[in-house]
């Protein structure tokens, strides 16, 4: 899958990104390229477009205040083609399920080239990868906060429905999300 050096129809593009600069940067770049980007840095900005024909999205995971899952769920309810790419600083497995469940095609850690954005589109090169955390054993609190991390997305942040679901009292939930240490 060529991009650069071929003339071509112009690529619909969406970057949700809420960095402005990383953002803008990007954009510069993949319109050197012949993509057709539209940038937008929340979800509010994205549920604002009238016009969902991307063939290709680049989201950031966090936007301020907001989970970029909303957007690859948005995309592929109204955009079911597009080829969707999550980038984050914060690389879990755990997120990258729920990515991909959501219609992501790929999951890249930060900083990721705009080679490798392009590489990570191709079809071929589209395993629905996680981020790389198989390179050193998992502990057991690793696992313990990834699914936990887990249970409380799935119910939308709200920490009592979370702390239901898993057996725990509202409190001790909070106790243990505050304990864990930024994963790298």
């Amino acid at each position: 899958m060529a991009f650069g050096g071929e003339t071509q129809v112009s690529k619909q593009l969406l970057i949700a990104e809420d960095d402005a600069g990383f953002r803008e940067t990007l954009a510069l770049e993949f319109r050197d390229l012949g993509f057709h980007v539209t940038e937008v840095g929340s979800f509010k900005d994205f549920q604002s477009l009238e016009h969902f024909d991307f063939e290709y999205a680049v989201v950031d995971l966090k936007l301020a205040g907001d989970n970029g899952l909303k957007i690859v769920e948005g995309l592929a309810n109204q955009a079911p083609d597009c080829r969707t790419i999550v980038l984050t600083g914060y690389g879990s497995i755990a997120t990258a399920v729920r990515a991909t469940k959501l219609g992501a095609i790929n999951y890249l850690t930060k900083p990721a080239s705009t080679s490798r954005i392009l590489a990570a589109f191709d079809p071929q090169n589209s395993t629905q990868s996680l981020p790389d955390v198989a390179s050193e054993p998992l502990s057991l609190a690793r696992i313990e906060r990834e699914y936990i991390e887990n249970i409380v997305a799935d119910c939308d942040g709200n920490i009592s429905r979370a702390a239901s679901l898993l057996g725990l009292h509202r409190q001790s939930l909070q106790r243990k999300l505050r304990k864990y240490p930024p994963l790298k």
